[in-house]
């Protein structure tokens, strides 16, 4: 809200925006940014434990101490936007790593047109007798005579549309009908001839991103694409912080969260493909939706608690959901629109899981392989068309940036490709082409991999002292300076380090990821020699370097040619089953054919994560290639 504040409020104007909104005392100042719609990095969801939200604020304020600012920024005048409360009129810069800047989203999937098409929806062009005296039934039951078929169901918002149509039409129209599941419906009606149009949408609901594609349903083209940050982040960086907040303070706000960030990308779908196309489009065009999303984006999505999966035993609400309407769900599509749902497979493996199983096509493969989906979550399946079994393991977000010193998001100022020298200065690539700000999760595989090859770490990952001033102690033992301060951003308050401490995080998700995989060839009779295949999906890993992943022991260590990258698998299944009766059938079978392994509780995924808390690896003979010329402990 802005202008006028309401007693005991105070106004915070946010620099260079100028926009302003006011709180009242108890307020923070990261609530404020999120009130104005400014996107801070707030990874811990505002309890003031990932010290990302740094801002210069000026004027009246408290700003609680904390011992994530050094003594230069505490000096400069920086403090947390969540422990920042206004005590009058404030005037607020954020810093620039601080702001969630153009993100490198992956948009893009490997996976095929379907032929021939069968979406669930169609369209006919009508020429209906007009009415008479002699002839003056119904317009629905008329409409029907013709359409020669009487058992569609007919929702309210059609029939609100349906006299206008027909004369506007001057009685010739064409009608939208919706066929899925047991539902058969006649969802929309225009008047004149429009057969020649009909749209759908595929959503990747992701905790950090979510992708929308506009798709014509005729041909099966991708007409746009249009990506955002989740809106859920700036109340929390993971799953488990949002799921905390659903039950302090109501689902209502998540799912509002959610929604809005999709609609923001329909809007923007549907004015760049106006503007191509030359025809005016509104939400009405959209007339189907496929929406592939963990199980908790999903729950967040159509309002659903997610208090008990959280918590042992983990249970969602259901693993099926109904096919809403749009306008049940309060999507920017015809809200007599049928949206599509992918099935959560357990409470920790969701739709975006069989999603991406769909995209990779190893359901229908006779071969053995692994698909490895690298989040916050880690999710991994075996097998092929006979049997799959999946697992998820708490990898932790800091291949996501969170808990390393030096981390952020595959955004503007990253560090994505990282390179040590025999000097032991470093060479790297930044997304967007600036000043270095951070490292994102690709780089910091880079970088552990080149500190383990130059003898920086041990196998431990324990940094050495190598002489020079590239390694030195630090409060967390010791660390090794990347990049100097004099060569950084502007905002750079120190040296971008990499500490004793990120590297032990760091450590703990790849073994996370490795312990997984080897929990699963074990428990199912299969060895590393028996896979043909291993399908890297998501943004995270479609960037990565395979080689330096294998060289710290997080993937399986295994002739390269078997690797491949299905890309955003969640974003093509869901397009997939968008378009292809076939392919909505063969998602169901997925989920069907697939068995689901918890490992929070499992003792053998326990000594296998422990054994990976090594580079690469405890035992050297599953890393034939990785462990060559490497240092020992």
């Amino acid at each position: 809200m802005s202008g006028s504040t309401r007693k005991n409020e105070h106004k915070v104007v946010f620099k260079p925006e100028g926009k302003t909104v006011s709180i009242g005392p108890d307020g923070s100042v990261l609530e404020a940014c999120q009130m104005a719609g400014i996107q801070i990095d707030a990874v811990c969801g505002g309890e003031g434990k990932c010290g990302r939200c740094k801002i210069t604020p000026q004027g009246r304020f408290s700003a609680t101490k904390s011992a994530l600012l050094t003594e230069d920024e505490v000096k400069g005048g920086v403090t947390l936007a969540c422990l920042t409360r206004a005590e009058g009129d404030l005037v607020v810069e954020v810093l620039p790593r601080s702001r969630l800047g153009r993100h490198q989203i992956l948009t893009k999937s490997v996976e095929e047109v379907p032929r021939p098409l069968s979406p669930w929806v169609w369209k006919r062009l009508l020429d209906l007798p007009p009415a008479t005296i002699a002839d003056n039934i119904a317009d629905l039951e008329r409409l029907l005579r013709v359409l020669k078929d009487k058992t569609l169901s007919v929702p309210l918002e059609t029939l609100r549309e349906l006299p206008g149509a027909i004369r506007k039409g001057n009685w010739r129209v064409t009608v939208t009908g919706s066929e899925l599941g047991q539902a058969r419906e006649l969802v929309r009606v225009e008047p004149g001839d429009s057969h020649g149009r009909l749209l759908g949408i595929a959503v990747d609901i992701g905790t950090t991103t979510i992708v929308v594609e506009l798709v014509d349903l005729l041909t099966g083209d991708v007409l746009a694409t249009a990506s955002d940050y989740n809106r859920q982040i700036s109340r929390g960086e993971d799953v488990i912080a949002r799921m905390m907040h659903s039950e302090e303070k109501g689902v209502e706000e998540l799912t509002s969260l959610a929604r809005a960030t999709i609609n923001s990308c329909i809007e923007s779908l549907l004015a760049k493909e106006s503007m191509r196309s030359g025809v005016s489009l509104s939400a009405d065009d959209i007339v189907a939706a496929s929406v592939a999303g963990n199980t908790i984006m999903t729950h967040f999505f159509v309002g659903l608690s997610t208090g008990h999966v959280r918590l042992e035993p983990y249970v969602p609400v259901a693993h099926h959901l109904p096919e809403p309407r749009g306008g049940d769900v309060g999507m920017l599509m015809n809200p007599a629109g049928r949206v599509l749902l992918f099935p959560s497979r357990a409470g920790y493996v969701g739709g975006d899981v069989v999603a991406d199983v769909l995209a990779s096509g190893m359901h229908r493969s006779g071969k053995l392989s692994l698909l490895i989906d690298v989040g916050t979550n880690g999710e991994i399946v075996l097998g092929g068309k006979d049997w799959m079994v999946s697992c998820s393991c708490s990898a932790g977000p800091a291949f996501e940036g969170a808990e390393v010193s030096s981390g952020m998001r595959a955004m503007d100022g990253a560090i994505d490709r990282i390179r040590i020298n025999d000097d032991l200065s470093t060479s790297y690539h930044v997304i967007g082409e600036n000043a270095p700000m951070g490292i994102c999760g690709s780089g910091l595989i880079d970088l552990v991999s080149e500190m383990f090859s130059h003898g920086i770490i041990d196998r431990k990952a324990r940094i050495q002292e190598v002489g020079g001033e590239k390694t030195r102690p630090s409060d967390s033992g010791h660390e090794f300076v990347v990049e100097r301060r004099q060569k950084l951003g502007k905002s750079a308050s120190s040296d971008l380090v990499v500490t004793d401490a990120d590297l032990q995080n760091l450590l703990r998700t790849k073994a996370a990821i490795y312990g997984a995989c080897a929990v699963l060839l074990r428990k199912t009779g299969e060895s590393l020699d028996d896979l043909s295949r291993i399908n890297i999906a998501g943004g995270f890993g479609y960037h990565l370097d395979i080689e330096r992943a294998i060289t710290i022991g997080m993937f399986p260590d295994v002739p390269r040619e078997k690797y491949g990258f299905i890309g955003n698998g969640a974003l093509g299944g869901a397009r997939l089953a968008l378009l292809s009766r076939k392919r909505r059938k063969e998602a169901l079978e997925i989920f069907e054919r697939m068995t689901y392994l918890e490992l929070s509780v499992d003792n053998e995924f326990y000594n296998e994560f422990s054994s990976s808390l090594f580079i690469p690896h405890t035992n050297l003979s599953q890393f034939p290639s990785a462990g060559k010329g490497r240092p020992s402990n």
